[in-house]
C-alpha cells in the first residue's frame, strides 16, 4: 500500500524522498527541461532578462534539491531537454553550465552521458564545439516533424543534418541520435519510408521514431511495424518501440548506456520535471507561473508524485 496518494504528494514529500535516496548513495541524472524562462522582456526590479530570470530561479530550484543530497553524490548523467537550446547564446550555455557545476559535483569520467538535445534547423558546429567543451559528450536532434512534407525537402533537412552528423563522428561525441516525431500525416507509406531511408543513407548510430499523442494506436501500430522492417533491413537493430541501433558498436554503447541508467536516481529540474528514485516519483507543475511562484516563495515546485514504499516505511524515514 502506498504511504501517500498521488494527489497528496507534495513538495515536502520529495524533499524526504531526495533525503532517503541518500541511504543508496546511487549516482544521479540530471534532467534539465528548457527554455528556462519564456519572453524577452525583462523584469522592472532586478533588469534582468528572460533568460536572467529562469536562470535565478533554476538556481533557486537547484539549492533546494542540493540541501537534500549528500554531499559525496555525483552528476554522471546530465541530459539538456526541450530542443529550444538553440535560443540560447554560446554565453549563456556557458552560464548554464557554471551554474550547474557550481550547484553539483558533475562527472568528468568516461562513464558520464551528458546529452543534449538540439533542432538542427537552428544550430551549427560552432554550437557542437563549445557544448563539447562544457563537458557534453552524446548529442540528440529532434527532426522536422516530416522531412517529405511539402516545405521541408528531404534533400534540404539532410544537408542540415550531414555536417553534425560528420562533426560528432570527427570529434569523437560518444553517440548522435536522430528523433523523428511522427504523427496523422504519416497515413501516407510512401512518405513514411521516404523518411526512413533518407534517415537510415546517414547511418547515424542510433535513431528513435517518436509517435504523437494524437496518432491513434492502430495507425501508430502500423508506423513502427513498417519502419521495423525497413530499419532492420538497413543494419539496424531494434531496442524498443520506435528505438533502434546500428549494429555492432553502436548497439553495445545504447545497452551499456542504459544499464548505467538504471543505475541512477533521476532528478527533473524545470517546468514538468519528472524524478525517479528509490522511494518515490516526483513531477513539476507543468505551469510556468505556477513554476515560478514556488520557487519565488522559496519552495520546490512539485505538483504530483507518489511513494513506492509502504506506510511502516514512510513512517521509519521521516526525521525525528
Amino acid at each position: 500500500m502506498l504511504a501517500t496518494a498521488q494527489a497528496g504528494f507534495g513538495a515536502e514529500d520529495y524533499a524526504a524522498a531526495l533525503t532517503a535516496s541518500n541511504r543508496a548513495d546511487r549516482p544521479l541524472s540530471l534532467h534539465l527541461r528548457l527554455p528556462l524562462c519564456v519572453g524577452g522582456e525583462a523584469r522592472n526590479d532586478t533588469g534582468m532578462g528572460a533568460f536572467g530570470v529562469g536562470l535565478a530561479r533554476l538556481d533557486r530550484e537547484m539549492v533546494l534539491i542540493r540541501r537534500c543530497l549528500s554531499n559525496g553524490r555525483r552528476i554522471q548523467a546530465l541530459h539538456w531537454e526541450g530542443h529550444a537550446l538553440p535560443g540560447m547564446t554560446l554565453a549563456q550555455m556557458s552560464e548554464l553550465a557554471d551554474r550547474l557545476e557550481a550547484r553539483f559535483a558533475l562527472d568528468t569520467g568516461g562513464d558520464r552521458d551528458f546529452i543534449v538535445e538540439l533542432d538542427p534547423r537552428a544550430t551549427d558546429v560552432f554550437a557542437l564545439r563549445h557544448l563539447q567543451a562544457l563537458g557534453f559528450n552524446r548529442l540528440r536532434l529532434i527532426l522536422p516533424v516530416f522531412p517529405g512534407r511539402p516545405g521541408s525537402p528531404s534533400s534540404d533537412w539532410a544537408s542540415r543534418v550531414e555536417p553534425l552528423l560528420d562533426e560528432t563522428q570527427r570529434v569523437g561525441w560518444h553517440s548522435l541520435e536522430l528523433v523523428q516525431p511522427i504523427g496523422p500525416w504519416c497515413h501516407s507509406r510512401h512518405a513514411l519510408l521516404e523518411t526512413l531511408l533518407t534517415l537510415s543513407a546517414m547511418a547515424p548510430p542510433r535513431i528513435t521514431l517518436r509517435p504523437s499523442g494524437t496518432l491513434p494506436n492502430l495507425q501508430r501500430r502500423h508506423a513502427l511495424n513498417a519502419a521495423d522492417a525497413l530499419l532492420l533491413a538497413t543494419g539496424y537493430s531494434l531496442l524498443g518501440p520506435g528505438t533502434y541501433a546500428r549494429r555492432g558498436i553502436a548497439r553495445e554503447d545504447a545497452l551499456e548506456q542504459a544499464r548505467r541508467e538504471t543505475a541512477r536516481d533521476r532528478l527533473g529540474l524545470g517546468t514538468g520535471g519528472v524524478s525517479r528514485l528509490p522511494d518515490a516519483e516526483a513531477r513539476n507543475t507543468r505551469n510556468a507561473m505556477t513554476y515560478a511562484a514556488a520557487l519565488d516563495a522559496g519552495r520546490l515546485p512539485t505538483a504530483t508524485g507518489s511513494w513506492h514504499r509502504t506506510d511502516e516505511d514512510s513512517q521509519a524515514a521521516e526525521p525525528s
